[in-house]
């Protein structure tokens, strides 16, 4: 396949190097000029179980208009989608697929004129050293769900699977992205406050029933059942016990969060169905306060 792929971050790097491997010819779209001379000059650098692999990948300076492709995949983060909706706008490719976390995406998502339109829940842990290098630290899964668009379409997308890079397809989409949102909003923010790892939410007397207040919240707005998805969630902290989640990277370093695509998602809906948040309201005004602190 020809895979144009928009985002130089830790998901576009990692889903760029796996589909070079598998012998796609792949062109990454990066934010900078910087960035993508790096790439060009260098490849990316991939470290996987100790290993490192070199891949030679054409990266490029997004433009406003880009070439058609057989599929294009879309993984900028949320608040960096509204800086790229023109050059998604004059697309005129037929297959577009977005890795995004939250699900504020999903209106752009909707509002564009593509036949084909997925939306992907990205479960790899991963960790961008450098501009060009990424560090696999948690092999997952892409699940697919298709938001509008055919079954051949899906089934193309679905073919790109393999053992090390493993690509499923769901018929209930919106279930899995609102799990995948819980899933965030429930570790992000806390961990991030907290300047912790993953699994010190669960194994810190403490910190547990604060983690297990906020789930609650998220979990009735979303309107999932407690029960089953607080198992998910303290699975996904053991699995991923000493990992530093994203948000928790992003604030380390001084970057924009996600806080806006999930818990300010998860509290405008809470705001429009009129249940009260006082933990979501807390975490949400703590994660936004840091960001300032950051500048």
């Amino acid at each position: 396949m020809e895979i144009g792929i928009i985002g130089g971050g830790a998901v576009g790097l990692l889903t760029a190097s796996y589909l070079h491997e598998n012998k796609h010819n792949v062109t990454l779209f990066t934010r900078t000029q910087e960035q993508a001379n790096l790439i060009n000059e260098l490849g990316i650098i991939l470290s996987v179980d100790e290993k490192k692999k070199q891949m030679c990948i054409n990266a490029k300076k997004i433009m406003s208009k880009i070439s058609v492709f057989d599929l294009l995949i879309v993984c900028v983060k949320q608040y960096h989608l509204d800086q790229i909706v023109n050059t998604l706008t004059q697309y005129e490719g037929e297959n577009i697929l977005f890795l995004q976390n939250g699900m504020s995406h999903i209106d752009i998502v909707n509002n564009l004129e593509i036949s084909n339109c997925f939306i992907g829940i990205v479960e790899h842990g991963a960790l961008k050293t450098s501009g060009n290098e990424i560090t696999h630290t948690g092999k997952g899964i892409i699940r697919l769900g298709r938001l509008k668009g055919n079954l051949e379409a899906l089934r193309a997308i679905s073919s790109l699977h393999t053992n090390d890079f493993p690509i499923k397809s769901q018929d209930d989409w919106e279930y899995i992205l609102k799990q995948k949102c819980l899933i965030n909003c429930v570790i992000n923010p806390l961990t991030s406050i907290f300047n912790v790892r993953n699994g010190e939410l669960i194994n810190n007397e403490y910190f547990l029933p604060i983690c297990k207040l906020l789930f609650n919240e998220v979990a009735t707005v979303l309107e999932l059942s407690l029960q089953k998805e607080w198992e998910k969630v303290v699975e996904i902290c053991e699995k991923t016990a000493q990992n530093y989640s994203s948000m928790n990277r992003d604030l380390f370093h001084g970057r924009q969060t996600e806080i806006e695509s999930m818990l300010g998602f998860v509290k405008k809906m809470a705001i429009q169905k009129k249940i009260n948040v006082p933990t979501i309201e807390l975490v949400y005004n703590s994660i936004k306060g840091l960001e300032k602190k950051k500048g």
